[in-house]
């Protein structure tokens, strides 16, 4: 299990799913990572379609979860095309979807993937899938305006924290562009919270941005609503504030938010797991027919 990463609240999310133990049952895991959701729910009896971006998540999730034999089923691709993918491997309606939006341990551990300031001298690339995005995290830094920047960093830190950032990055790259982790680190150092590193929501900023996660998760949401039978549920654990707006909008716009306030992770759970602290899971319940398109909630 040491190649696993740590799964958050997984009993609140069997609840939040209503994961029975009946065959028929069917769930799509949007953001498999090593496979810890899924595989609690395909230990009710369930099947599962399991979907990741990150070729190296999906073959850890593949390994772990082979016992389940053709009860699992994976698709490599981005939640933001979840329609497609759950389509094509006959997931077409579903009892439930989880979207759990945190970074694997393993993502921000790796030496090539400059996700973290953990590993200074990698090349701060950030991109969850290289060989399919194009644009890396050094880039953005290297070629966008200051008020492009402004904006990048606003979506994470507050107005004049990424304001002085954004002039940062624009006289830092005169002198030399950036090309490592080691060199965003060095001018990176404001927005600091409690028990943060200063520089942990620039480099979140800038990995955002790289993969257009606010964006794709927008998209996501909306199609895998429609994906649910009715009184099926979407269950999404955030871990930053923007990502928790653009889920309670949604549940809020649908008509079937479940949680007024989030569901945080127990005592126990955040002392045994620190990185859990800032997770919040939200529910959502389909209300309508099933047969809405996605047009009729673009609104």
């Amino acid at each position: 299990m040491d190649n696993y990463h740590e799964t958050v609240m997984v009993s609140e999310v069997l609840e939040a799913l209503n994961v029975l133990l009946k065959s028929q049952a069917r769930y799509i895991d949007a953001t498999l990572g090593t496979g810890g959701h899924a595989e609690a729910i395909l230990e009710r009896g369930a099947e599962v379609l399991g979907i990741d971006l990150d070729p190296q998540m999906l073959e850890i999730a593949k390994e772990r979860l082979k016992k389940f034999g053709k009860k699992v089923k994976f698709a490599k691709g981005n939640f933001k095309n979840i329609d497609i993918l759950a389509k094509e491997n006959g997931f077409d309606k579903v009892d439930g979807i989880i979207f759990d939006l945190g970074t694997s341990n393993l993502q921000l551990t790796s030496a090539e993937r400059g996700f973290s300031f953990a590993n200074p001298e990698a090349p701060l690339d950030m991109r969850f899938e290289p060989e399919e995005q194009g644009v890396k995290g050094s880039d953005l830094l290297n070629g966008l305006r200051e008020d492009q920047l402004r904006v990048l960093f606003g979506r994470v830190l507050g107005w004049h924290d990424s304001q002085r950032l954004a002039r940062r990055v624009v006289t830092e790259r005169l002198v030399k562009p950036f090309q490592t982790v080691d060199d965003f680190l060095k001018i990176a150092r404001v927005g600091g919270k409690e028990r943060l590193n200063p520089a942990t929501l620039p480099f979140l900023a800038l990995r955002i941005a790289v993969n257009s996660e606010l964006e794709n998760l927008e998209e996501g949401l909306l199609k895998a609503y429609v994906l649910l039978k009715k009184g099926g549920k979407l269950a999404v654990i955030t871990f930053h504030s923007g990502e928790d707006a653009i889920v309670k909008h949604f549940g809020k716009r649908v008509g079937g938010l479940e949680t007024k306030k989030p569901i945080r992770p127990s005592p126990e759970e955040i002392a045994q797991n620190p990185k859990a602290r800032s997770a919040k899971l939200r529910i959502i319940e389909k209300w309508q027919t099933g047969k809405e398109k996605s047009q009729d909630l673009e609104t």
